[in-house]
């Protein structure tokens, strides 16, 4: 939106953002997808500009100054940090430990297909970051257990930043599961 808001024009993947009007108070933007219109916003000056500025916890993870965006794809073998990771960023890759899994759920695709799904929460010491568990690998992954995650994406659902994986290029492995059923003895 800043871009847009300063050149006229911008692009985030297919989603294309242009400015039809510039008014003392308000601008209007034209959306599109693949060159089809999407949908027309008045949108208030002053509400972009507060893009600008955003709060810590926001800005942690967006990508806000344009140095970053040399550093979207991450070379291969290239280890990343939680804590540095920004909305946008692919092809990341990390080790750190399941701090929370959530409960799973059932869930239905626009087409009808019913998955389980349920959530992860990932920490190196660094930071933490959501990332969604599907199908047959939710009872693979345990609270406690040290993974490693491949080629994974910082993405955002329902406003949460999160980690995605995809079915074909995603991999996420169990290094070290957590100690089960250990009873610990003091001497």
């Amino acid at each position: 939106m800043l871009t847009a808001w300063r050149r006229g024009k911008a692009r985030c993947e297919e989603l294309q953002i242009e400015i039809r009007s510039r008014g003392n108070d308000s601008s209007t933007y034209m959306f599109s997808v693949k060159g089809e219109p999407l949908a027309q916003a008045n949108i208030q000056n002053y509400s972009i500009k507060k893009l600008k500025r955003l709060p810590d916890e926001y800005s942690n993870f967006l990508e806000v100054d344009e140095k970053r965006r040399d550093s979207r794809k991450m070379s291969a073998g290239s280890k990343s940090e939680i804590g540095n990771m920004r909305f946008g960023q692919d092809g990341l890759s990390f080790k750190a430990h399941v701090v929370r899994k959530s409960e799973v759920r059932a869930v239905t695709t626009r087409d009808g297909t019913p998955l389980l799904v349920c959530s992860v929460t990932l920490s190196d010491g660094t930071g933490q970051i959501p990332l969604a568990v599907w199908n047959s690998q939710i009872s693979t992954i345990s609270e406690g257990d040290l993974v490693e995650v491949q080629n994974a994406r910082v993405r955002s659902f329902r406003g949460e930043i999160q980690l995605s994986l995809s079915r074909k290029t995603g991999i996420l492995t169990v290094l070290e599961p957590a100690s089960r059923g250990r009873s610990v003895t003091s001497s």
